[in-house]
């Protein structure tokens, strides 16, 4: 039920028993106005009679009563006359043995006048009764409450009074149709007053809500008056300025965020590739030795055109095959440094840990490390930015790398799999399949106080000038930004030393990642 409608009802139960209770005093006061108007009348009839009677002599108060009261029957009166004590031929008195014509007989007596009441018939109806005192010229001539003044014979007065009810019946169906109109009309008014004045702005307030609620907070609710209701309209128009300046601080921060995380990450890159130059440069001057080599080869054979023509075929090819290797160096180191902006795409997690490998397979091989590499069959592709996710490889690698010196003996073990498990910190969601990415080496791993704060920015457990402390804090943040998490165990599980990093990716995309949205925090 609305509350406009419950409101009307409840005022309309309170107001119509106040009415029908004002209605009900009104015919109660309207009745004892009859009643009191039938006293009255019949207290100017007892007077009439009395002085048409009056005196009234013994030996002629029977027939002159008598006649009175024949008379009475006979028009008809609206009162009639009995008698209710007289004397008889004898001269002793009689008297009625009605008890209620006793009752006020008795008071007549004693008050020395007429004495009426109201009482119930038998059958339920109500009458009026008067008995009028009725004296000789001797006791007229004492004086009132005189103890020597008797009646000489009392005549009673009675009337129905139907009539009374009749009438407070009839005013009362007069009254009934307009307490009716009345109660009909209030509650008419209260339910438009309500619609108007609550209701309709409780809706607008309502929508305005809802509109909040689906993030429009450009609604604004007019406040048409000075009440409660133009409070709310106010109160609820400062709160949705105050959450617009909200997020549109939010979104500041959030750009702000996003941008230097961005900046963080470039850095990060050519800092690494800072970190990779001498195997870049080694790598490069390898081919460039070879290159040279055969080129002072040709030269020296320039001389003699028999045997120039017998090599030159196989010296082009060695050389086009180093300025290849070459070209794939610049290229590899190229498409790492370059800045891009955040894509989404599938991800083929095996041939970007591939590519990440050769990268870094110079200073692998320079360092005398031992690599396996484990790959399935087949594994679904990865949803996120193929860049982002090489990079994490990338410090990951470079983090092994870095953990086993040259010619101690080092391994490195990469395995990529296809995992069914839950969530960290979601223990009710559904299990998900996520595609999981180890990277594990024999170095001296991470100090068991040091774990818990290898994510955060410049933290370091490197030689000088081997790392600046972001590596693992880009890679937490791009991980996490693919709705994955990384895992840390030092040692490794059945390993004596060492480091285990485990990446994992969801292969289903998430749900609450749209295209672009990849490197927001």
């Amino acid at each position: 039920m609305k509350l406009s409608t419950r409101v009307t009802v409840l005022a309309t139960m309170l107001v119509a028993p106040m009415l029908g209770g004002l209605g009900y005093a009104a015919l109660r006061a309207r009745r004892a106005d009859l009643e009191a108007d039938l006293s009255r009348e019949a207290r100017e009839v007892a007077e009439a009679l009395r002085a048409g009677i009056e005196p009234l002599s013994a030996e002629t108060a029977v027939p002159t009563l008598t006649e009175r009261a024949w008379r009475a029957r006979e028009h008809d009166d609206a009162f009639q006359l009995e008698i209710l004590r007289a004397p008889d031929r004898d001269g002793r008195s009689w008297q009625t043995s009605d008890p209620g014509w006793l009752v006020l007989l008795q008071a007549a007596e004693q008050d020395d006048g007429p004495v009426s009441r109201f009482f119930e018939r038998a059958d339920g109806s109500r009458a009026f009764a008067m008995a009028v005192p009725l004296y000789d010229e001797a006791h007229l001539a004492l004086p009132r409450q005189h103890p020597a003044r008797r009646p000489v014979a009392v005549l009673g007065m009675k009337r129905s009074t139907d009539y009374i009810g009749r009438a407070v019946r009839a005013t009362a169906l007069r009254t009934f149709p307009l307490f009716l109109a009345v109660v009909v009309f209030l509650a008419v008014g209260v339910l438009l007053a309500l619609r108007n004045g609550v209701t309709a702005p409780l809706k607008r307030l309502l929508e305005g809500i809802d509109e909040v609620a689906k993030g429009d907070l450009s609604r604004v609710l007019l406040a048409e008056r000075e009440d409660d209701i133009g409070t709310i309209a106010n109160r609820f128009n400062a709160m949705t300025g105050a959450l617009r300046e909200a997020r549109e601080e939010m979104d500041r921060h959030a750009n702000a965020r996003l941008a230097m995380e961005t900046r963080l990450r470039q850095s990060e890159k050519l800092a690494t590739i800072g970190q990779m130059a001498a195997e870049i440069a080694h790598e490069v001057g390898t081919p460039l030795n070879v290159i040279g080599g055969r080129a002072r080869a040709l030269e020296k054979k320039a001389s003699d055109p028999a045997e120039l023509s017998k090599n030159v075929q196989k010296n082009v090819e060695i050389i086009q095959a180093q300025v290849a290797r070459i070209t794939k160096i610049i290229t590899q180191v190229l498409d790492f440094s370059r800045k891009r902006g955040p894509t989404v795409t599938r991800v083929d997690l095996a041939r970007v840990v591939g590519e990440a490998l050769d990268v870094v397979g110079e200073t692998i091989r320079r360092q005398g490390i031992a690599t396996e590499v484990r790959t399935p069959t087949a594994l679904g592709p990865v949803p996120g930015d193929p860049d982002q996710i090489q990079q994490v490889c990338l410090n990951l690698l470079m983090n092994a790398i870095h953990a086993m010196p040259a010619g101690a003996g080092g391994r490195l073990r990469v395995t990529i799999e296809s995992v069914t498990r839950r969530k960290e910190g979601l223990d009710r969601a559904p299990a998900t399949t996520y595609a999981h990415l180890q990277i594990c080496d024999n170095g001296a791993g991470i100090p068991a106080p040091a774990v818990q704060d290898i994510f955060e920015p410049f933290f370091t457990t490197k030689d000088e000038g081997q790392g600046t402390g972001l590596g693992l804090t880009v890679s937490h943040g791009i991980v996490k930004d693919h709705d994955g998490w990384i895992e840390v165990q030092s040692p490794p599980q059945g390993e004596p030393n060492g480091t285990s990093f485990s990446v994992f990716l969801p292969i289903e995309a998430p749900a609450l990642a749209p295209a672009g949205a990849i490197g927001k925090a």
